[in-house]
């Protein structure tokens, strides 16, 4: 297990340097992506996608009514033989996309679609690819140097984590990497008020409540947010998103405490709870 910590004034007191994949966290720089356009006006939450009954908001929130490919037995052993990802168009046709699970904005249904078409809109309103966003957002303007899109076999080989061979773009929506410490920082950034605008950085942490079991996992009162996985408890107000993947999970958390600590954490596992709650010891160590 690794793990990297920033506290309140983004000094890093534990180091990892090893790039590692982010897998959902990813989720977050989407949505805090999707956000600046929402600060320079090139977005609208509450506006519908070109011809899709749902918002951008609800995109963001998992409440659009979008299926996901998660739930179809025939991704999962694709993925477990190692081949090759499916097209967008013959994902679409699989989840069959146009039909909702429910109306949108009544229900909630985590949903990889979904964050796929908020990539693919983004990338339609910047005129770049999704790699060439990152490059300019993350590595350049942040400095954020160990951090990039994994688009093929080779790159996620390179990380040596998980099983060989596996297609990385799977992860539809796109699968970062980038070591722990720019991954802690990148949500040190974000909630302090750095990457977004306040009213930005309130939207995204105003909660849907959720009403599920989480088993081992730390959260007492589990929400989302925008691009958020959040806690909200007296004693766990948490901000931020875990990821998994084949072989191993990401846990990327901001601790509002009376010394608030961003932490993130990896382990080549298939336990979210182990993760999680070694980022929760992090964070109160000291507190």
């Amino acid at each position: 297990m690794i793990y990297s910590v920033v506290d309140e004034l983004g000094s890093i007191s534990i180091h990892a340097h090893r790039p590692v994949p982010w897998w959902s966290f990813t989720k977050t720089v989407l949505a805090t992506i999707a956000m600046r356009l929402c600060d320079n006006g090139k977005l609208n939450l509450d506006s519908k996608l070109p011809e899709k009954p749902f918002t951008y908001r609800q995109l963001l929130q998992h409440t659009s009514g979008l299926n996901d490919y998660s739930f179809l037995s025939e991704y999962h052993q694709a993925v477990a033989e190692n081949k090759p990802s499916w097209s967008v168009d013959t994902l679409m046709n699989k989840v069959k996309v146009d039909e909702l699970r429910f109306e949108p904005g009544c229900g909630w249904c985590y949903s990889n679609v979904g964050y796929l078409l908020l990539r693919l809109e983004v990338e339609r309103i910047y005129d770049m690819t999704l790699s060439e966003i990152i490059t300019a957002f993350l590595v350049k303007e942040l400095s954020l140097t160990s951090v990039s899109l994994v688009e093929d076999l080779a790159a996620f080989n390179a990380l040596q984590v998980g099983p060989k061979d596996y297609d990385p773009n799977w992860c539809y929506h796109g699968l970062l990497a980038g070591n722990l410490e720019d991954a802690a920082l990148f949500l040190h950034y974000l909630m302090n008020g750095n990457l977004v605008s306040q009213n930005a950085l309130i939207e995204m942490q105003k909660l849907y409540k959720l009403n599920v079991d989480v088993g081992e996992r730390p959260w007492t009162s589990p929400a989302v947010g925008l691009g958020l996985m959040c806690n909200q408890d007296a004693n766990l107000d948490t901000v931020g998103h875990t990821g998994m993947g084949p072989g191993s999970v990401i846990a990327v958390h901001h601790f509002k405490l009376q010394k608030p600590k961003t932490v993130a954490v990896f382990k080549q596992c298939q336990d979210q709870g182990v993760v999680e709650n070694k980022a929760v010891i992090l964070a109160r160590a000291g507190s």
